[in-house]
């Protein structure tokens, strides 16, 4: 899902929150700096820049809570990475469509995630569209504008349904030949409910994670702040925000039209898929971004994406539904600016 920059400012953590969703870990975590007070450590994962902040911890702890992060992050860039033909997903994409796989742990786990959400977003989230996404040229490059029946042909490969996985056995065979899984529109979701469980093996209280955009603020803020304050981009202006969300014990993601793209034929296409229609989805009702504020670090992955394909509807939906009662803000625009900001469920939400 599937996107995402951002800018510190000082002590006060304000964050500028993007989405970006490829999928895969690349490079050598480099340290940009520690004291005995604040350990910040830089780095990539799913081809994003990322980072890890803890407060009131020393060198040497932080240096031990890194370790483990970065052996939990190399072990799902070796499961999920749809890019790497290495990686046991890949394996299952070639393998399924012959025979039931037998899955990881971690597979598994992730793939019981994917479904939870399906079900939840009534199919509008979905990790079966590979084929859409190497349709529509992010899996390769085309030229063309693919014709309907190309979209129809993709689409009917399309669907968590057509996966049958054995709950005794952990297998996973495709039911229609041509199946592929991505996880991009989970993984980040989902790797930062492992950073999460990192830190707090380690008695920690006061830290921030920021996964490429998706973001966990604990349950006490710095400096004896009330909250942590995050800055919702402007989908228009990379350099401006459209207002702050304060937070604590909470995450946060956003998903855009703006990020990850291709062009074909002259035309601007996006990285989300509407399994409904084939089509990428430019963001329903004229939506530039959607920003979910949630508890649970895989669903502010898993929502983001989902109420960007489904709109305000979706998300009314959710947030009055969901046992993890999401909120929502809405930034609707035009090709050049944004037009509205509307919020979803209860955010402590500031608008500029």
């Amino acid at each position: 899902m599937k996107n995402a920059v951002k800018q510190f400012a000082s002590l006060g953590v304000l964050l500028l929150l993007l989405c970006g969703m490829a999928c895969f870990f690349r490079g050598t975590p480099r340290l940009s700096g520690t004291s005995s007070e604040t350990y910040v450590r830089e780095f990539e994962v799913f081809n994003t820049q990322c980072r890890l902040t803890l407060h009131e911890c020393a060198t040497t702890e932080g240096d031990v809570v890194f370790r483990e992060l970065d052996t939990e992050m190399r072990a799902l860039h070796n499961t999920l990475n749809a890019y790497d033909p290495e990686s046991e997903l890949s394996k299952l994409n070639i393998r399924a469509a012959d025979e039931p796989v037998k899955c990881s742990d971690l597979l598994w786990e992730i793939l019981l995630a994917a479904r939870d959400g399906w079900r939840d977003s009534d199919g509008l989230f979905d990790v079966t569209v590979g084929p859409l996404l190497g349709l529509w040229g992010f899996h390769a490059k085309r030229s063309t504008w693919p014709t309907d029946e190309e979209i129809a042909a993709a689409k009917a490969k399309v669907g968590f349904n057509k996966l049958i996985l054995d709950e005794a056995e952990h297998t996973v065979r495709f039911g229609v030949n041509g199946m592929k899984i991505d996880f991009g529109g989970i993984a980040k979701g989902f790797a930062l409910s492992k950073a999460i469980a990192v830190v707090k093996r380690h008695g920690l209280k006061c830290y921030l994670i920021d996964l490429g955009g998706n973001i966990y603020c604990s349950e006490i803020a710095p400096r004896k702040r009330n909250a942590y304050a995050i800055g919702v981009r402007n989908p228009r202006a990379e350099s401006d925000n459209v207002g702050v969300v304060s937070m604590t014990d909470c995450c946060i993601a956003t998903s855009g039209d703006y990020e990850r793209y291709r062009v074909i034929a002259g035309k601007k296409v996006g990285h989300l898929m509407d399994p409904r229609t084939g089509q990428p989805c430019g963001g329903a009702e004229g939506i530039g971004g959607v920003t979910v504020v949630v508890r649970n670090p895989t669903l502010s992955d898993v929502y983001s994406t989902t109420a960007f394909v489904g709109g305000e509807a979706v998300a009314k939906r959710l947030a009055e539904t969901s046992p993890a009662h999401p909120a929502f803000i809405f930034v609707y625009c035009d090709e050049k600016s944004v037009k509205m900001v509307e919020t979803v469920g209860d955010v402590s939400f500031t608008k500029f």
